[in-house]
């Protein structure tokens, strides 16, 4: 026995000394650059590829046994442009568990790998690689399947590190321009086995034609069954430098658990946490029919953020409000949901400081786009969102007349009408309250829509200043030249607080209502105003314009006129011995009910017709304004029942003129129309003569002028001594 077994272990003995001198002779003593032409041979008979192995291939005995490839560049068939190269590549077993009939992967390294891409109209340059011709048909023989615990040696399970460094991939598209680099690729993985996870770290850069940069950095632990394609990375950690998106590059810190099943078609994430520009997300997320129509589920949080100082992370310049809080307190949360082929966040709730937007929205079809949305504002104050005062207003400068102004508008593209021709939109908005200034609005509901290049306003109305309004829009961009049409309703609304705001004056109060209409067409400031269109109806109800007194303007032109007319006062106002009317003491003119047609005509609006009733008078006109640089001016017959106590002035219409600027003093806007005047003085001047004539003499004179009844008197009374007592009794008709 003792024998047997010495015999046992000199045998036992001997095979590992041969097994040792088998790898050294194998090492040491064969070439493996000798095999250098038949590799290059068969990579282009079989790849199409010309490979150039500029480093040696060399053998590793220990402590590992493995082979290593130098500098090797790969052309594809003859072309000059480096398709593929790497400076060195190498492999590695375990030189012990060899001799027990094991095979151990020591590792893999593979350094400066570099790959170019191409795509173009004539196809990619990857498509070129294999046989290029046909090889003849050969029976294949099946190879025998070894049954199970038949192979003398293990499969190796675990390879101990796999590194790749300094990678590079470069893909190029000829037709479109597109040029990614992806580059600085480097992957380092420990215990590497497909049965167990194993921890993994990755770092590349992306960069690509709009100088887009990522520079990412990823940890993970892999669990990777590659027969049933499910991947598991838990924990995952990615964090990112980007660059190119914004003024500023971004940093972005990512944690997931990522669980990927390609077979299954789902994805699922489990804690995620982003962190990018003082922003924090929290969340999970499943997805199933990935690559078909694909159904979302989980919930999104993301914390409280101050708007400003993510602008400032990113390089931006603020938001300059006048409330330095407003936009401090944003957040959003968010359910996901929807039906398979859709993306909605339902409920969804976001914080804007104070105000809370609720309710849902999403993408109804992933396939098509279409944008759905039915949400719930609670209030708002848009005081503190609004720009400091003081800042440069670009509004026309008055005067000019019916053309000032437009020489400020603008010809340069106003519409994205690319970006709007695709869209598909049906949304809803309710608002409680908005408060801007002094007013306040409530129980507004908006409603939109989008489709084939029409965008439209189908809806908004709401409550305010002790009325309502209602309004509709639509912009067709489906066409070469875009066209807007609108239409409006007013009614019962107070306009003290309107005129206040858009005057900066308190102007005018009381109740109005309007009906309008209105059409443009272009894509161009220059070009909507050239082509405005509409018409708007507007009456006003117990209102006060304030600085403004028609009366008091009328009363100043009659009192010139009768200075101009000496002896017209007594006949005309005989209860007043100044022989002047008597100026109004207030400064206002009170409307007791207006109502007015305009049309707009480009940049003016024509005041068509024009009737009002007054606390003192009533009044019609006509005129325009220019809506750019608030120029207007207007004619305006008042007749007066102050004025209408004398039977010559019954019933006449006193011309008034009103022009200048709605930004001016509204005193100054208004006075009489002193031609106009002249000529009532005349005419009342020649039907008192007339009276005078009849009553004291009997005469019958006629004309338009006291001038020409007196001669006509005087040409009727032929006899000289008639016409000498008429002389003198005409001289003191009037004394």
């Amino acid at each position: 026995m003792g024998r047997l077994l010495k015999i046992l272990l000199i045998t036992l003995f001997a095979i590992i000394v041969l097994l040792a001198i088998a790898v050294f002779v194998i090492t040491q003593v064969i070439d493996p650059n000798e095999f250098k032409p038949e590799i290059e041979k068969q990579a282009q008979e079989q790849a199409n590829l010309t490979l150039d192995i500029q480093g040696d291939l060399a053998w590793q005995f220990w402590p590992s046994l493995g082979v290593s490839l130098g500098r090797t560049e790969a052309r594809i068939a003859d072309d000059e442009e480096l398709f593929a190269a790497l400076d060195e590549a190498s492999v590695s077993v375990a030189v012990l568990p060899l001799l027990y009939g094991q095979v151990e992967m020591d590792g893999i390294t593979l350094a400066g790998l570099d790959v170019n891409l191409v795509d173009g109209p004539d196809g990619a340059n990857w498509e070129q690689i294999g046989p290029q011709t046909p090889s003849e048909d050969t029976a294949v023989e099946e190879e025998p399947v070894a049954e199970e615990g038949s192979s003398s040696l293990d499969i190796p399970l675990t390879i101990p590190q796999v590194v790749v460094s300094d990678g590079k991939v470069r893909y190029r598209n000829t037709a479109d321009g597109t040029d990614i680099v992806v580059e600085h690729f480097n992957l380092n993985a420990q215990d590497v086995n497909l049965d167990e996870p194993f921890p993994l770290q990755m770092s590349l850069r992306y960069q690509d034609q709009s100088d887009m940069r990522v520079d990412m950095n990823l940890d993970t632990v892999l669990a990777a069954d590659i027969d049933n394609n499910h991947f598991v990375l838990n924990p995952m950690t990615l964090d990112a430098n980007i660059a190119g998106a914004t003024t500023m590059p971004v940093d972005v810190h990512l944690e997931q658990n990522l669980d990927v099943n390609l077979n299954e078609d789902t994805v699922s994430i489990k804690d995620l946490l982003l962190q990018a520009a003082g922003t924090e997300t929290k969340g999970n997320m499943d997805i199933t029919a990935l690559t078909g129509d694909m159904q979302l589920s989980g919930k999104l949080a993301t914390a409280p953020f101050d708007a400003n100082k993510v602008l400032e992370a990113i390089g931006e310049a603020p938001i300059e409000t006048t409330d330095s809080q407003a936009l401090s307190k944003i957040a959003l949360d968010a359910t996901l949901g929807g039906e398979p082929g859709s993306v909605m966040a339902s409920p969804l709730t976001l914080t804007l400081d104070d105000s809370t937007l609720s309710g849902s929205a999403g993408l109804a079809s992933l396939e098509s786009g279409k944008i759905i949305f039915d949400l719930v504002l609670d209030k708002i104050t848009l005081d503190g969102y609004m720009p400091p005062a003081g800042g440069d207003s670009e509004t026309a400068a008055a005067g000019g007349g019916k053309t000032g102004g437009t020489a400020s508008l603008s010809s340069d593209e106003l519409i994205p009408v690319e970006t709007l021709r695709p869209l598909l939109v049906d949304g809803k908005l309710a608002i409680g309250t908005v408060k801007y200034d002094s007013i306040t609005a409530s129980d507004m509901k908006f409603a939109v829509t989008a489709q084939n290049g029409v965008l439209q306003l189908t809806r908004a109305t709401g409550s305010t200043l002790g009325g309502s309004f209602s309004a509709k829009a639509k912009l067709d961009a489906s066409g070469s030249t875009p066209k807007i049409s609108a239409s409006n309703t007013v009614s019962s609304v107070q306009i003290q607080p309107l005129v206040q705001m858009a005057l900066e004056d308190d102007l005018a109060k009381g109740v109005f209502d309007m009906t309008g209409s209105y059409s443009a067409s272009g894509n161009s400031e220059k070009a909507l105003m050239n082509s405005a269109k509409g018409t708007i109806d507007l009456s006003l109800a117990d209102t006060t314009v304030r600085g403004l007194n028609l009366y008091s303007t009328l009363v100043g032109g009659v009192n010139d006129m009768l200075g101009q007319f000496q002896g017209l006062a007594t006949a005309l106002i005989p209860s007043q011995e100044s022989g002047k009317l008597p100026s109004a003491l207030s400064e206002d003119t009170k409307i007791l009910d207006l109502k007015s047609r305009a049309r707009l005509d480009k940049n003016v609006a024509y005041l068509d017709s024009l009737s009002a009733v007054l606390q003192k008078g009533e009044i019609t006109g006509n005129g325009w304004m220019n809506i750019l640089n608030q120029d207007f001016d207007l004619k305006i017959g008042m007749q007066s029942p102050e004025l209408g106590t004398s039977k010559y002035l019954t019933g006449t219409t006193w011309p008034l003129r009103c022009e200048g600027n709605l930004g001016g003093n509204p005193a100054k806007w208004c006075g009489p129309d002193k031609d106009g005047f002249k000529d009532i003085g005349k005419q009342v001047a020649a039907n008192a003569t007339k009276d005078k004539l009849k009553e004291k003499f009997g005469i019958d004179g006629e004309g338009d002028t006291t001038e020409e009844v007196l001669k006509d008197a005087a040409q009727k009374k032929a006899k000289e001594e008639v016409n000498k007592q008429l002389q003198d009794g005409l001289k003191k008709l009037f004394n």
